[in-house]
């Protein structure tokens, strides 16, 4: 890093000397002073590690407080309602699905009941013939025609969505990164080129 480079004045006492040229700076110290300059970036470094180490320390309370990010709470309550919307709205499918058959089942029970009443009055009487019997027997045929053959129900589904989708929309910066290369010269990177991204759920 430092090169020795003959008489020259020192940056810090000002004074010919024998120097070194520090190759960061580009300025000369003499041999008193190029220790305490030394001394001087070693405290930046320092500083530099004292830094990161807050930041990892930050980075760290950041994935941390992920599960309570107020967007993870809006995604959960959207799931919450979403469920609950789901389920209320089979609840209530599934209500007129069974309100419908049991409307089917009692109008044939209603019809069986009144099959029955005139087979009893037919038998207490002893009023009955073929004739009679084959109409009580046809009856009975219609019937178990109507509890054998089930109702044309179908399920529809609506080509609305009940629910409404919901997605992520990241938005990224251009981050410049110095570098060093190998002869501790800055260069600056662009990443993060992505500027945008979308996650639907």
């Amino acid at each position: 890093m430092a090169t020795a480079i003959g008489k020259t004045h020192c940056i810090i006492c000002s004074k010919e000397k024998a120097t070194l040229k520090c190759g960061g700076c580009s300025q000369d110290f003499c041999y008193n002073h190029w220790d305490f300059h030394r001394q001087e970036l070693n405290k930046k470094f320092d500083e530099i590690e004292v830094n990161r180490d807050f930041f990892k320390q930050s980075l760290n309370q950041h994935t941390e407080q992920l599960n309570n990010n107020i967007l993870i709470e809006k995604i959960n309550q959207w799931e919450e309602n979403s469920i609950k919307l789901i389920q209320q709205t089979a609840e209530e499918t599934k209500n007129i699905l069974k309100r419908t058959t049991k409307e089917y089942i009692d109008q044939i029970e209603i019809k069986l009941n009144e099959l029955t009443n005139q087979l009893r009055e037919s038998r207490q009487e002893n009023d009955f013939n073929e004739t009679s019997l084959r109409q009580f027997q046809e009856e009975l045929n219609k019937l178990t025609e109507e509890l054998t053959v089930p109702l044309n129900i179908s399920i529809r589904e609506d080509s609305i969505p009940l629910i409404n989708k919901i997605s992520v929309e990241i938005s990224r910066k251009y981050i410049n990164i110095i570098l060093f290369n190998e002869n501790y010269k800055f260069i600056r990177k662009k990443c993060l080129k992505n500027p945008r991204i979308d996650v639907e759920i």
